[in-house]
């Protein structure tokens, strides 16, 4: 039996970098997770137009290694495939024996996640986040694409993802794979209950990307002006996000609805909870979302969601939020409306305690037993 602590290598097709240092940031804090218990390598490679030579980030905290390599880019696939080959190369050189391969998000990285199961000889777990497994999506992916994950999954020890809804759209591409589901976590001392101060003002409150075809911010704009219509004023949407929002300034300024709606942001994330704890209520108006971290965050801290019925909000509980139509700014309209109105109640602590089990405390340990399952 190998004895604690293991040494995991984990890889992602998504993790914060240079170039953009908030996607796959879930990853990273799973690998400071793992690391509180055992040794943790990230290997992490990058191309990118601004890079013209392959260089090194090495950054150790505690037990966690990340190891980012950064390459050149190239329009030919033999040479994307051989710089992504030796950035791979430089980040494994001077690894030691590895317990267990963890993977996340398949494309476009599943080659290098095979690779290093071949290199390594060890098993290889794997979690998938992506959305490419919905029917609508499923159909876009390229033959190259396509065989890329059915050879990697042919290739996976275990495989596991992050909601019922994901496990579900995975199962209509591989209705024989066994899949397990193993939530993200989320730092519930930090997203924490406080009590609410009341005001006239009811304050909803969004964080996303804003990225169009899977956010839908046009639609939540589209129901802030049928309220404004309706001659409803009372309520203010604050919007953060970490990407560029000055187009979706100009869709307010058009709507006339400066008043009632905000935006702000890049934040730190540590400095999101207080966001979450003075609104009312947190509004998701997403076409499809795998998870969605920001519903679990919204529900620690004690805060009701207006949800359509993706990722973990796939069906809310009357006790945690109001579900609202895909794609229906009238529906989005009329349950802002009840949050205004008061004629739906929410026991914020009830709604933090319901959020407890995405802690890090649960996750971790749903991970060491995934962790002792497979290592050898």
């Amino acid at each position: 039996m190998t004895e604690k602590p293991y040494h995991i290598l984990m890889m992602s097709s998504w993790y914060p970098t240079t170039h953009q240092p908030f996607t796959g940031n879930f990853v990273q804090r799973q690998a400071q997770l793992i690391a509180s218990i055992h040794n943790v390598t990230l290997i992490h490679t990058i191309s990118h137009p601004s890079e013209t030579a392959y260089r090194v980030e090495k950054k150790v905290s505690g037990k966690l290694t990340e190891i980012l390599v950064y390459h050149p880019q190239a329009k030919s696939i033999i040479t994307k495939l051989s710089h992504q080959n030796k950035a791979l190369d430089m980040g494994l050189k001077d690894l030691k024996k590895v317990n267990l391969l963890l993977s996340s998000v398949v494309l476009p990285k599943g080659f290098q996640f095979d690779r290093v199961k071949n290199l390594l000889g060890c098993p290889w777990v794997h979690i998938e986040h992506g959305s490419y497994f919905r029917k609508a999506y499923w159909k876009t992916l390229s033959l190259a694409q396509r065989l890329l994950i059915s050879r990697s999954i042919k290739r996976m020890d275990a495989i596991y993802v992050v909601s019922e809804q994901l496990k579900q759209d995975m199962l209509a591409q591989y209705p024989k794979l066994k899949i397990g589901i193993l939530p993200n976590h989320i730092d519930t001392d930090l997203f924490k209950f406080e009590p609410k101060n009341p005001t006239k003002i009811k304050k909803f409150l969004h964080i996303s990307t804003l990225e169009d075809s899977t956010k839908n911010p046009k639609g939540m704009l589209d129901a802030c002006k049928i309220l404004v219509d309706k001659g409803i004023y009372d309520f203010h949407l604050t919007i953060i996000s970490d990407e560029p929002y000055a187009k979706w300034e100009t869709v307010v300024e058009d709507y006339d609805i400066s008043n009632q709606v905000g935006f702000d942001g890049p934040f730190d994330w540590e400095e999101l909870p207080r966001w979450y704890q003075q609104a009312d209520a947190f509004i998701l108006n997403s076409n499809y979302e795998t998870f969605s971290i920001v519903i679990a965050e919204s529900w620690s801290t004690g805060t009701p969601v207006i949800s359509t019925p993706v990722g973990i909000a796939s069906n809310i509980p009357k006790e945690l939020g109001i579900q609202t139509k895909v794609n229906d700014p009238a529906s989005l309209a009329s349950a802002m409306e009840k949050i205004i109105n008061e004629t739906h109640s929410f026991h914020a602590p009830a709604i933090s305690a319901a959020a407890q089990q995405f802690s890090a405390k649960q996750i971790l340990a749903q991970l060491e037993t995934i962790i002792d399952q497979y290592v050898r």
